[in-house]
């Protein structure tokens, strides 16, 4: 596999992540649809032993548009036929995106539920909610996709319960991995 970024940045302002409040800010500055895939090209072309592209963007389906464009164009160029790839996806991503990039090449998408407590979602600034979490999950499924689930204990607030919560939410979440 190798890694790249399509963009730098995060709109979100969850308290915990240090990439945006340390490295790369809440400005999300992306790099186009074509130049993305022409990386991808360049990937498939010259390097035959890499089989799969790490997307490690904090956030790359923070802008849908530009997430179907790519997608689009990985179909058209047929990169999706040598090339998977994955990427941090929120879990406010909707069905027929999740299609696209499944039919563009993604196998795995890793989503931060952080928690199974709405409140401590509150409290570290997340902007998700827990009922989001379960239809994203069969979305995912239903679409073909993997997902690779990243929960955390110890935020502000957290106690016996909430921890008992999260780990209720992700064995009832069932996903591939976490």
């Amino acid at each position: 596999s190798i890694q790249i970024f399509t963009g730098r940045g995060c709109p979100f302002h969850c308290n915990f992540c240090v990439y945006p409040q340390v490295m790369h800010g809440h400005l999300f500055r992306k790099r186009s649809a074509e130049n993305v895939v022409g990386e991808f090209q360049y990937i498939a072309e010259n390097f035959p032993d890499v089989h799969e592209v790490v997307i490690e963007d904090d956030t790359f389906t923070a802008d849908k548009k530009r997430v179907l464009e790519i997608c689009r164009l990985l179909v058209e160029r047929k990169i999706n036929k040598r090339l998977r790839w994955l990427c941090n996806a929120r879990v406010n991503l909707d069905y027929e995106t999740m299609k696209s990039m499944r039919k563009a090449g993604c196998r795995l998408i890793i989503p931060g539920f952080e928690t199974g407590s709405q409140t401590i979602l509150n409290n570290i600034q997340k902007g998700t909610k827990v009922e989001q979490f379960l239809p994203y999950v069969k979305n995912a499924q239903k679409a073909g996709l993997l997902v690779h689930a990243c929960f955390m204990v110890g935020n502000m607030g957290e106690t016996k319960a909430t921890m008992q919560e999260t780990l209720e939410l992700a064995l009832k979440l069932n996903t591939d991995t976490a």
